[in-house]
């Protein structure tokens, strides 16, 4: 018995530092996301490509060296059947220098901004892990709200059915209010069970970012500052969107891109002048004349004029003006896009705002309006349809509460992303307003 009890509080001290090891924040579910995510390691993968293009692009207006070397065996034979074979050896080093070469250098300009596009698209692509990892997040917690008011209506409805049970034996309700009763608890044990299976979609969602599962997760404070963003004109907002936007950067630097591209392609009607400097030397190993050594040094200069190409130089001036079009309304179209996305977002949590005032008004209300229904139902004024109605109405202004908090937190981070300036110090500072860690899964 003693070993027993000395055995307990061991237990229950692993038991509680396994729950902690899973319990999470805000900021450590991103930095987890962080280093898990594939979509994020993508675009880092893609982004790194296209550095690597920009070298590989300017490589052909660097010097290009090269050094061969050749052995070569003459086998002769003669009709006195002498075997008169040979060798000859060689090998030349060269260096090439690029003077003009239009189409190559403006290729170059186009990998840079095609660099630039991708640094913008990495950055689109931290914004959205950022974004994704609070939704989850949240997710989780709305559902865990969401199932904690089920599990509390379903306890309020089954209470409610049991007194009425009670009264029809006793003879003061009929057996319709019994069933009524009886119908509501059956729907709020279905209600529990579908919050309780849209919790374990939020915490599969949350693993899925994160790469680990947790129990344990910290809530939003009830103190949470409900408020608009400085600054306060949707103008301003717009201005600071069209400046920081990663994804409008993307498209521009892909304008830029498609433009170099024409050129590059209109330079395949012009001239290329590069410098050739060589050193070349043989060895001469055969029977007649005698054996012979040379050395050939050469500095050159090779003009080449494109005359004739097929129609091919054409036809890629006109395919590259079509792509630059396509570029220039791509741009137009996410332009518009953010444009309309931001002012809707701004609007949205305006309603945000005053829905949660409304909402958390709604609850004193119904709060008030279910105790009234009750005391009218004890003294025979009020039916129990009415009472459930209004229980009904308490637990849904609860829940109605909570989404509209969890609303307007992911709506403002979705707002900020909008603009473009959305970052790990909106994390850092909503990671402010998390209290305790609550029981979310066993």
């Amino acid at each position: 018995m003693t070993f027993r009890f000395r055995l307990l509080p061991l237990v229950a001290s692993s038991l509680f530092l396994s729950l902690s090891a899973h319990a999470i924040d805000l900021s450590s579910a991103y930095k987890k996301a962080t280093e898990y995510d594939s979509e994020l390691a993508t675009a880092l993968a893609a982004r790194n490509a296209s550095a690597e293009n920009v070298t590989i692009s300017r490589s052909g207006l660097l010097p290009q060296v090269a050094l061969g070397g050749s052995v070569t065996h003459h086998d002769v034979d003669k009709d006195a059947g002498a075997d008169d074979s040979y060798l000859t050896e060689g090998a030349e080093l060269s260096l090439t220098q690029p003077i003009l070469k239009f189409d190559t250098y403006h290729s170059y300009k186009a990998s840079e901004y095609s660099r630039n596009q991708a640094d913008a698209e990495l950055r689109t692509a931290e914004q959205s892990l950022i974004l994704r990892t609070a939704q989850a997040y949240f997710d989780v917690l709305r559902a865990w709200d969401d199932l904690t008011t089920a599990k509390r209506a379903e306890e309020a409805f089954k209470r409610q059915w049991e007194q009425a049970k009670e009264r029809f034996e006793v003879g003061l309700i009929a057996i319709t209010e019994v069933h009524e009763s009886k119908a509501t608890y059956d729907s709020g044990k279905v209600s529990r069970i579908n919050a309780q299976g849209q919790l374990d979609v939020a915490l599969e969602t949350l693993e899925r970012i994160t790469g680990e599962y947790f129990n344990r997760i910290q809530i939003l404070s009830p103190d949470f500052p409900v408020a608009m963003l400085a600054p306060a004109s949707v103008n301003e907002w717009e201005t600071i969107a069209f400046e920081n936007n990663p994804q409008l950067l993307a498209t521009r630097w892909n304008v830029q891109s498609a433009d170099s591209n024409v050129s590059a392609r209109k330079a395949g009607h012009y001239p290329t002048l590069n410098a050739v400097a060589s050193y070349a030397y043989s060895d001469y190993n055969g029977p007649s004349p005698a054996d012979d050594n040379s050395t050939d040094a050469s500095i050159a200069l090779n003009l080449t004029v494109p005359l004739y190409t097929g129609g091919g130089t054409q036809a890629g001036v006109r395919q590259a003006r079509y792509q630059l079009e396509q570029a220039q309304e791509t741009l137009n179209t996410t332009q518009r896009n953010i444009r309309l996305q931001l002012r809707s977002l701004y609007r949205t949590l305006q309603t945000n705002i005053e829905a949660i005032q409304a909402r958390k008004q709604e609850i004193v209300s119904n709060e008030s309006a279910l105790q009234a229904t009750r005391a009218g139902y004890d003294v025979g004024t009020r039916n129990i349809v009415e009472v459930l109605d209004a229980e009904r109405r308490y637990f849904e202004s609860l829940s109605n509460y909570a989404n509209a908090r969890y609303d307007f937190v992911v709506n403002q981070l979705s707002f900020k992303q909008t603009a473009g300036v959305l970052s790990m110090a909106d994390i850092e500072e909503l990671n402010k307003w998390l209290g305790a860690p609550v029981q979310v899964a066993n």
